[in-house]
């Protein structure tokens, strides 16, 4: 019984110096990724400036939404949409030289603006469009130059 013992023991003492052994080459990775090895970048100091330029991007990103949606306003708002309708209000008078230009927004907002030429000189007339529609109304040529604007879309390169 007492040499089953010792052998048991002795078993013992030999998985107890097993375990040993693997706990101080576990615990030596463990520090060594932690930053106990100089040499080299520690698992620690590298998550830490990953996660510093994690923060960094994030303020970017965050920048960049905030002026994309400062230029998607803006840019709704220039003038993007333009149609010419060019006619001749007067039989007698030569030529084309009378037009209507429609000139609208995102929103379909904006003017149309019209030149009438005849003998005795030009007249130049301008009228707000607002959503599509002028409160003022509209000529056959100033109707068909707003139609021709309000269909046209910006070409996304």
């Amino acid at each position: 019984m007492i040499v089953a013992l010792v052998v048991l023991s002795l078993i013992g003492i030999a998985l107890a110096v097993v375990a040993l052994v693997q706990f101080r080459r576990l615990s030596e990775r463990f520090t060594s990724s932690l930053g106990g090895d100089q040499s080299a970048d520690s698992l620690e100091a590298t998550l830490t400036r990953h996660m510093a330029r994690v923060e960094e991007v994030n303020h970017r990103l965050s920048e960049l939404e905030n002026e994309y949606e400062r230029l998607s306003i803006t840019g709704a708002l220039a003038s993007q949409k333009i149609s010419v309708v060019r006619f001749n209000p007067f039989g007698d008078t030569g030529g084309d030289q009378s037009f209507s230009l429609a000139v609208l927004d995102a929103h379909d907002s904006g003017y149309v603006l019209s030149s009438i030429h005849g003998r005795q000189g030009t007249r130049v007339y301008v009228k707000p469009i607002d959503f599509g529609k002028s409160k003022y109304q509209l000529s056959t040529e100033e109707d068909q130059a707003l139609s021709q604007a309000v269909k046209r879309v910006p070409k996304i390169n």
